[in-house]
């Protein structure tokens, strides 16, 4: 074999012995958008409320000190509560809404914005838990959507009222409260106690952004998401770092090709 030609086959060789392509399996939380910097978030309402009873953002126990008061179910055997979802021993982030509709927004939905870096990921999976409790109204409702290259929207869940039933509400302290026209997703009853949505798998692209729209008119209407997070395959090519072993081998090798034919053959 010529010089030239072995040259090049070492060459590859360490090429394709360092190089793989795999998938890996990778979970960006969406509720602590800034462990990443894949994630960039934006939320105009965060802190825009004067009321203390009026939210709509991340919150999250004995880290955030102004979440309002019926999102939490804190309630015990000698101070009973009425209202609530969140648990004392739950120090989880959480999305947070309560009386979207107020002095300081009359109006408009309130929206939260997430835009992620979803090159090389595929089967894109949106998860989150999600909880709501309240005599809700048919005005008032929830969505999260998401686009892919700033393409059209399309719906990953929608939360509506179904004003023909009622919803039984167990709190922390033992009791029950019941309540008329709760908050559906998908047809599913929900309680202020957290169940799992997860969607089919989104369309893959560059640039992910996922919305999360609502509007609630009362502050004894609560809705909360938690563990909001995004699953996908990572297709990446990973390099990886050769043995010394394996360097010493291919280092002999390409030195050896690299030589002048008369030093590699005996002359008679």
């Amino acid at each position: 074999m010529k010089p030239k030609s072995l040259k090049v086959i070492t060459l590859l060789s360490i090429f394709f012995m360092v190089s793989n392509s795999q998938a890996s399996l990778i979970s960006y939380d969406l509720l602590a958008p800034n462990a990443s910097t894949n994630i960039s978030y934006s939320n105009q309402f965060t802190n825009a409320f004067s009321s203390s009873k009026d939210g709509f953002q991340i919150y999250q126990q004995d880290q955030t000190f102004n979440i309002p008061r019926n999102l939490l179910d804190k309630g015990t055997a000698v101070t009973k509560d009425s209202l609530g979802i969140v648990t004392k021993s739950n120090k989880d982030a959480f999305f947070g809404i309560v009386d979207t509709v107020n002095q300081d927004n009359t109006s408009s939905d309130a929206v939260a914005t997430w835009q992620i870096n979803i090159a090389n990921l595929s089967a894109i999976t949106f998860l989150a838990d999600m909880a709501a409790m309240g005599d809700f109204e048919s005005s008032d409702w929830f969505e999260w959507r998401y686009s892919v290259d700033n393409k059209p929207f399309t719906r990953l869940f929608q939360g509506v009222t179904n004003d023909s039933t009622l919803q039984q509400y167990d709190l922390a302290d033992g009791s029950s409260v019941t309540l008329f026209d709760p908050m559906t997703v998908n047809s599913t009853l929900l309680g202020n106690k957290f169940t799992t949505f997860a969607s089919p798998n989104l369309t893959t692209g560059n640039l992910l952004t996922i919305e999360l729209k609502a509007k609630v008119n009362s502050d004894s209407e609560v809705i909360a998401f938690q563990n909001v997070v995004l699953q996908a395959e990572n297709n990446a090519v990973v390099v990886s770092e050769p043995t010394p072993l394996v360097l010493m081998f291919f280092t002999l090798l390409f030195v050896m090709t690299n030589q002048p034919l008369s030093r590699r053959l005996k002359i008679n």
